[in-house]
């Protein structure tokens, strides 16, 4: 058994408990996104993502290092409040307090900071010194976003971007003991979030209408879908990921961690918030494409950006197979740019049925790529 396994570090109470304001964040996401009405507006919508998806990646980064004791507890509830005011403030359309958004911001980098510094050990306190000044510069500009006003603020909100790319570049690791097994575990309970927040969405979509029989055959059928997405990460790739990070060395490790799961898993969740909207109008309103505000048609572009964003994730880390998900990722995605007149049933019955191909193809091909995943422990 390696060495790793035998001290490995599990996900606890009070990670799941911060875990709740995550969800939040991706329910306001969902929500902001199915009623945008310009394109600017999703990448306003992304630029929030990215920006709370870096920092809540922070958290997890300093639960890996310092653990849960008591004093860290209160820190978790602590970045809480400021996730809750994050998602509140959210400036995405006319929704929003960008002024407010930037300082919360400012709040969760600087209480990261300091936890790490005091809990981190003194190799992780003195590798944060060289990343938290990228994260502040990030909060000022968040911050000057809100105090600006023009219309070209938004690219003061996508501007971190640039700065969390170099820090991802930059980064070998030096300071950093990543555990393997709590890291892979914290990111798979954050998908199975963002998938449970599709399920939300449909019900509180279908809360005013009533189930008729064809309202039920989209609902089932959308359970369906969110079934095969689950299955397409979780059916192996989770423990075949976690192998591959305790093989690896600590620079290797590294370099997973920050291209695979936190740029590889953002964009994963923005696709998940994309088919969360998409199935929202498509079950609750059917064929009334102009009821659903037209929402229904981010289903196709959702599902198949989380599937070019999964091979992504899959060739960081070294698993196969993956040209068949960037085949079917763009297919999805062609057919949602040629706008096709299906609504309700038959669109979310055609994603269903090319991620069931996809499925079924990867799992005939499955045994000249095929991996032993490790034995789970605890």
């Amino acid at each position: 058994m390696l060495e790793s396994q035998k001290l490995e570090f599990r996900a606890q109470t009070i990670e799941l408990f911060f875990d709740l304001v995550f969800v939040f964040v991706v329910t306001r996401l969902t929500h902001l996104v199915e009623h945008v009405r310009e394109p600017l507006e999703y990448l306003h919508a992304l630029a929030v993502l990215m920006l709370v998806w870096w920092m809540y990646g922070g958290y997890i980064w300093l639960t890996n290092h310092a653990h849960t004791p008591k004093m860290m507890r209160l820190v978790l509830v602590a970045a809480m409040a400021g996730f809750m005011v994050l998602a509140l403030s959210a400036p995405v359309g006319d929704a929003g307090n960008p002024l407010v958004f930037g300082f919360a911001y400012l709040f969760v980098v600087i209480l990261h900071f300091c936890a790490f510094i005091a809990r981190g050990g003194r190799p992780a306190a003195g590798a944060m010194l060289r990343i938290v000044p990228f994260n502040i510069a990030a909060a000022l500009l968040v911050i000057a976003a809100g105090v600006i006003e023009a219309e070209w603020r938004w690219v003061l909100l996508l501007a971190p971007a640039a700065l969390y790319a170099v820090v991802a570049v930059m980064n070998t690791g030096e300071g950093f003991a990543l555990d393997p097994v709590h890291f892979v575990e914290r990111h798979g309970l954050l998908l199975i979030i963002v998938l449970g927040e599709t399920i939300i969405a449909i019900g509180t979509g279908l809360a005013d209408h009533p189930l008729t029989g064809e309202t039920i055959l989209r609902l089932v059928l959308a359970i369906a879908l969110i079934a095969a997405l689950w299955w397409s990460y979780f059916d192996a790739d989770d423990q075949r990921a976690e192998h591959r990070m305790l093989e690896a060395d600590n620079r290797r490790r590294t370099r997973i961690a920050l291209f695979a799961y936190t740029m590889g898993h953002l964009a994963m969740v923005a696709g998940l918030i994309l088919v969360a909207a998409g199935l929202k109008a498509s079950v609750a309103y059917g064929t009334e494409g102009e009821a659903g505000h037209g929402a229904d048609g981010l289903l196709l572009l959702g599902t198949g950006g989380y599937l070019l964003a999964d091979a992504a994730f899959r060739r960081i880390v070294g698993l196969a197979p993956v040209a068949l998900r960037v085949l079917a990722g763009l297919a999805l995605i062609g057919l949602a740019l040629v706008s096709l007149p299906l609504h309700g049933a038959s669109l979310i019955g055609l994603a269903l049925a090319m991620l069931l191909l996809l499925l079924a193809l990867e799992g005939r091909f499955a045994g000249t790529v095929a991996e032993t995943p490790p034995e789970r422990h605890g």
